[in-house]
Order: C-alpha cells, then structure tokens, then sequence
C-alpha cells in the first residue's frame, strides 16, 4: 500500500492557508491549489510562514549539550523523552504526524508547489525563473536536512549503497512516493538543483533574509559539503557565500543587551534565515556544556538566563533562551527578538573556513577565521586573541570546533556535528542522567543512533522500505 509523503501533514496545511488573513487564496482546492494563478501569488507563497519556520526544535533534544533534571526513571512515553533518549521512534502512535520528518516533506510540498505549477501562472518570465530557482534552493536545503537525520554520514566509499530518504519532486497528494534514494544521491541532487539555481537567484536579499539568494546557495553548498568531507569545496563555497552577500559578523561587543539584536528577516550577518517550529521559549544546557564557556562571553549574558557566580554547579537552574534574554537591562525592560538563526551565516562560513585551515595545518589562517567571530562575542577589553604559535595542529582545531557549540547551540547544528566527528572517532560517549544523576540512556561512539530512524508512520503504508540499523538495547 503505497501513499504520498505528504499525507501526514497536508490537513495542517490546509488549515494554516485558511487562517492566514495575507494570503490572497484562502479558499483552496483539495488536490491542487488552483488559486496560484500569478507570479506574484507563488511569490506570497514563498513568503509563507511555515517556511520560514520550517525546523523542529525537537531536533536539539538529540544534543550532548541539552539536560533534563526532571525526567523520570524509567521515562514517561512521550515525545520529548522519546527523542531525548534516542529511542528507536520518536511515536508508537501509527496515527500522529511523524516528528521532525514531517516537517521538512510539508516545506518540500512548498517548494515542489513552485516548482511544477509556476509556469502555467501569468506574469514575467524573469520572475517565474528566479521564483523556481528560490524553490530549487529551498527544497535543496530541506533534503540537507533529510539526508543528514535519516542517511548516514557521508563516506565517499558507502555513500552508494547508503539509504536515505526518498526524493520527492511532485506535489501531487495522489501520486506515490519513490523509495528511499541513496546518501550520494540525494547529495548529487542538492549540489545540481542549486548549481542550476544560482544563475537566476536574486542577488540580494538583505530585505528580507528567509528568502533564495546568490550568497545563500554558496552557504547551503558550503554546509554540503562540509558534511560531505570535501573541505576544499566547503570553503570555496563559504568563501564565495561571504564574497556574494553579508561579510560582517554582528558585534555583540557593541550592543548593550539582547534586545539590539535584529530580527532574522533583517539581520545584517543573516545569509538565509531559518528558525524553528513551535513557541518553546527556552532550552536546558547541560552544566558541562555552560562551564566549558569564558564567563566573559556575552553570548551567556545575553541568551542565557540565572546565570548567578557563573560556577553553574545546579542543574537546569541556567536556561538558554531562544529569542534572548528578557527583563530589565541597564534600566530598560527588554523583549528581545533574537532567534538563533538555524540557516547559514556569516559566522558560519568563518567558522567553515576556521576549520577548513586548520585540517590543512594551515594554523595562522585558522586563527585569524576565528578571531573574526569571537573578537565580536566579548568586550574589548576581555578578549584576547587565540594565537596560533605554540599549538598542535589537533589543538587549533578543538578551539574551532567549540567554538561552534558557543556559536551554534540549539539551531540543530550540533547534532549534525555530533555526527560526522563520531565518524571520525571525536565523539565520547553521551549520557543521560536522571534527577538522581543515575545514567538512563547511553549514545555510544560508533552508535547506529546517530542515524535515525525512519518513523513508523511512513514505514506503515511502505513496509517495502529498509529500515535503519538501529542498536540492541
């Protein structure tokens, strides 16, 4: 029995098209949405909100720097825990919507949308060609996503015959799904629709950041390949991501609290802006991940909630606010709106092109990448400069390294990272601890949970499909 990936979340779909009070096509046909009937509707429709939002923040609670002091042993059955613990599904439920998955599949329906129907629509054919290659890009950036939750990590020699996802190119909720391609096809498919985006890509997007740009197809291919191994090509193309867009890093050192932080659609250093699905307001680090901070660093001062004598010796007392820390700040009562982008940046090509340098020994470059990210994440007068005389190669770059955990907290990063230095034997083992400290779940090195899998629910109508390894409990 086979049925389209989109089944499990095209009622919410719906039913989120109907509310929005700026759509100019409310009243939407069932199988296909006929009132996209111009470029300027497909260009409203590249705007919607659930793009914008397309991630789960489910996705940090598989990270080594996130705690629950409170959770039960043994553990209650619901998601958070599911997904806390690196249980085999996220829901035994057949009937829920599958977590995490669903959520980028409804953002490829978006852009699959855009993709088959926008030539039927009136207006320029200049703006149906960018508007198709902002889908190109977008759907690219959701299968990075896809290919790096439920694929292995990329190995040139396995990449073959590694299963994946399945690629999805209708938005038709009537036609069947393709298997599961593999981890290398699904990486030719990224590279070559964004290859093929970026001569009709807008050149600038600094108006609003969630939309396609030049610069934001070099940053997604510089991530690519990032996770792919291929360094030289990452920092090519976070090189050129920096040449064609945004090229400053946004200087805490100059704002007096959270609050001068700019939303993501306008924010300077923002090359493609993304956030998360979800109100979650605030997330538990673990107390290894806070010390491992210089208690001079404003990112804690301004993400990050009780911070008290910065000894953090009390579980889940410190919290890590997502939009920033609120309340009152040098006398003034701050509502911040500084999400943590999940989409590329300027300090992650830095830091792409940090560690690119120092994997190639080239220790001086490395150093000078990095200072270009943390002088702007201290003041002055507390910072000084990792100098690269006097350190191994391996010690240049475990500082690049931490530094995207203080830069990339809980935007999904981290996982990803966990994954591919786990495959080159950097990962330790992770734990979870109960309020009593007793240990409740284990992520061992080498662990076939760093690659997750497939839900239940889509396994339901393709019981064909090859489910993914998974560890003997």
């Amino acid at each position: 029995m086979k049925k389209n990936i989109y089944k499990w979340f095209v009622s919410a779909l719906f039913c989120a098209f109907l509310l929005a009070s700026c759509d100019k096509y409310l009243d939407l046909q069932p199988k296909k949405v006929q009132l996209l009937e111009t470029v300027e509707d497909y260009d409203l429709w590249l705007n919607s909100t659930d793009l914008e939002a397309s991630f789960a923040c489910e996705m940090n609670l598989l990270a080594d720097n996130i705690d629950n002091p409170t959770i039960q042993n043994p553990t209650t059955s619901g998601s958070s825990n599911r997904i806390y613990t690196w249980q085999d599904q996220f829901s035994v439920d057949v009937k829920t919507s599958p977590l995490i998955w669903s959520n980028h599949y409804q953002s490829i329906y978006y852009f699959n949308t855009v993709l088959k129907e926008i030539d039927e629509a009136s207006g320029s054919e200049d703006m149906k060609k960018s508007l198709k290659a902002e889908a190109l890009l977008g759907r690219a950036f959701e299968y990075l996503y896809l290919v790096n939750l439920y694929g292995k990590v990329y190995d040139v020699n396995t990449a073959e015959e590694d299963l994946a996802v399945p690629f999805v190119t209708s938005n038709d909720l009537e036609d069947e799904v393709p298997d599961r391609s593999t981890v290398q096809e699904i990486y030719d498919y990224i590279i070559a629709d964004i290859t093929t985006a970026i001569p009709d890509l807008p050149e600038d997007n600094s108006t609003n950041r969630y939309r396609g740009s030049v610069a934001a197809a070099y940053s997604i291919l510089a991530r690519a390949y990032l996770y792919m191994g291929d360094y030289t090509k990452a920092a090519q193309n976070a090189q050129l991501a920096l040449d064609n867009g945004p090229n400053e890093v946004l200087d805490y050192s100059t704002m007096a609290h959270a609050g001068d932080i700019p939303d993501l659609q306008s924010r300077t250093d923002a090359i493609y802006s993304r956030y998360f699905e979800g109100s979650k307001d605030e997330e538990i680090p673990t107390l290894a991940f806070l010390q491992s901070f210089d208690p001079t660093d404003l990112r804690l001062e301004f993400y990050y909630s009780d911070l008290g004598d910065y000894s953090f010796t009390t579980r889940g007392e410190t919290k890590y606010q997502t939009a920033g820390v609120s309340g009152v700040i040098n006398g003034d009562y701050v509502f911040p709106d500084a999400h943590t982008n999940w989409g590329p940046s300027v300090a992650e090509m830095r830091l792409i092109l940090a560690e690119v340098a120092a994997r190639d020994n080239e220790l001086e470059a490395a150093c000078d990448e990095l200072d270009l990210v943390r002088k702007c994440r201290f003041r002055e007068a507390d910072y000084v400069k990792l100098e690269s005389t006097g350190h191994t190669q391996e010690e240049i770059l475990q500082k690049v390294l931490q530094e995207r955990t203080f830069e990339f907290p809980y935007c999904g990063l981290r996982w990803f990272d966990m994954r591919r230095l786990d495959a080159e034997g950097r990962m330790p083992e992770v734990n979870r601890h109960d309020a009593g400290n007793n240990v409740i779940a284990t992520l061992s090195p080498s662990s076939n949970k760093y690659t997750l899998q497939i839900p239940i629910q889509v396994l339901y109508f393709h019981s064909d499909w090859t489910q993914n390894q998974w560890d003997e409990e």
